[in-house]
Order: structure tokens, then sequence, then C-alpha cells
């Protein structure tokens, strides 16, 4: 099991950033190959896009300049990047190293590494401390502003080491307890606003169907209401509560046993049922 751990460890590809000017870096390169023999190596080039574009013989500014005119110029520059880059995969070569070529355009060097990392997911991880003129055999801290930037800002993931000059300056450590701690920490919080809404969207469905149920009742009641008012009102019209008798006698008549067919007469009703028929059919809103 260890054997294969130390294995994957030694497969690990191993990301090195070096300048345009390949003369100021090849010590820098020599001192990745004598240091990190196994390993894999990237060699990660940041290609600025030009921002002033000549034009007959001056300058402008690109957004000054005809958008054709500053592709063509972009291109021809990006052109040259990769020449340099080849060139390093050359001297690689001739130490027996199969590297590989990693182009990253963005206008900050210092922020094109950080963003490569991060998108590369990069473990390990080289660059210049500083330029050659700046060392010193007491060099101990890094002394180029692009180099304190990616130290301070890469993932805290990957293993950073600074050289200048063939010599290694100083190195960060990757901060892995960190990133876990980060981690659990960022799970907890996760955990923690999910029951939250939880709780809140039970309290909201709960409140909801209160609402509801109470509407309900407040409608029934409307209704209830609604209804007697019309009964009312139909009392009214017909007479009060002696229109409501008429109304129950005539029921009463319909519904004996003598022929639908035959005519309903006030002969054959009593006194007081014929005076009601009477009374129905003067009141009668269809009369």
């Amino acid at each position: 099991m260890e054997e294969k751990e130390e294995a994957g460890v030694m497969d690990e590809r191993i990301y090195v950033a070096l300048g345009r000017e390949i003369a100021n870096n090849k010590s820098n390169l020599a001192w990745v190959l004598d240091n990190c023999q196994g390993n894999k190596i990237c060699i990660v080039l940041v290609h600025r896009p030009p921002q002033m574009i000549p034009v007959l013989g001056t300058k402008f500014d690109a957004a000054t300049v005809d958008e054709e005119l500053v592709r063509a110029y972009r291109e021809k520059q990006k052109a040259k990047t990769d020449k340099i880059l080849d060139e390093y995969l050359r001297i690689c070569l001739r130490k027996g190293v199969q590297a590989e070529k990693l182009c990253v355009e963005m206008n900050s060097i210092e922020k094109g590494i950080v963003q490569m990392i991060s998108e590369n997911k990069v473990r390990k991880f080289i660059m210049g401390a500083a330029s050659d003129k700046h060392f010193s055999t007491k060099m101990e801290d890094l002394r180029s502003k692009k180099a304190i930037f990616v130290c301070q800002q890469a993932s805290a993931t990957c293993h950073i080491r600074f050289t200048c000059k063939g010599y290694l300056i100083h190195t960060r450590e990757a901060r892995m307890d960190e990133v876990r701690a980060l981690s659990a920490l960022l799970s907890d919080f996760q955990r923690l606003v999910t029951s939250q809404s939880s709780a809140n969207l039970d309290q909201d469905s709960g409140g909801s169907k209160r609402k509801s149920e109470h509407e309900e009742g407040e409608e029934e009641e409307r209704t209830s209401r609604t209804s007697s008012s019309r009964s009312a009102s139909t009392l009214s019209y017909f007479g009060g509560s002696e229109a409501s008798s008429s109304v129950s006698v005539m029921e009463e008549i319909s519904n004996r046993s003598s022929p639908p067919s035959l005519p309903v007469s006030p002969a054959i009703l009593n006194k007081r049922e014929s005076f009601l028929f009477v009374s129905f059919l003067c009141i009668s809103p269809g009369s």
C-alpha cells in the first residue's frame, strides 16, 4: 500500500512558471530538472495580450485601433510566446525530461498564475522568488511582488517553492489542516442553513393551512347568512307568515292522491284551504 502511495506521489505533475526571457530563467529551470527527477513537468508561461498596438511606427491603445489590426498583432505576439515555450521544452528534452507546456492568457501575471493553480487543482508549483539581479547568498525572503502575491493568494492546498538563480529561497507548505477545518466549518454551516430553511418552510405551510381553514369557515358563514337572507326576502315577498302557511298548504294539496290531470277547484276544498288557495293565486308573481 505504501509503495502505491509513493508511486502516486512520484507521478504527480509539477507546474513551473517561467518568464519570456529564456536566458534569465534557465538557472531556475535547471534547478527544477535536477531536483524533481521522476516527476512530470509542465512549463507555464503567462501571456499578456498587448494593450498598445503599433501603427505606422507609433503605438496606440488597442481600444482606438481597428479590430482586425489588433487581432493580427496579438496573434503574432501569441505565436512568439508559443516559440518561447517550445524552447523550454527542448531544454527539458536535452536533459531527458519529457515536459508539457501551458500558456495562460491574462493581463496580470500573478493573477494568471493564481487562477491557473485553482482551475488545474495544482498541488506542486515552482516559480521565481525574484529576478537574478536581486539574488544574494543571504537571501531568504521573497523580493518579487508577483511571488509575494502568489504566496498569499494561491490555493492553500498547493505546495509552492520559490527559486532564484538556481537556489531554493522559500517554501510555502500546503496547509491541509486549515483546508480540512475550513471544509468542516463550511459543511456545518450548510447543514444549519438547510435545517433552518426546512423549519421555515414547515412553519409557512402550517400558517397557510390554518389560514385556509379560517377562510373556508368564513366562506361557509357568509353562504349561510346569504341563504337565510334570501329565504327571509322570499317570505317577505309572499306576505310573511301567511304566505309561508299558504305555500305549506299548497304543497300538502299537491301531494294528495287526487289525479294530477284534474285541476284543483276551490269547490272541493274546505273554507280555509279555499281562502289560502285564492290568496296564493292573487299574490303569485306569474299572475
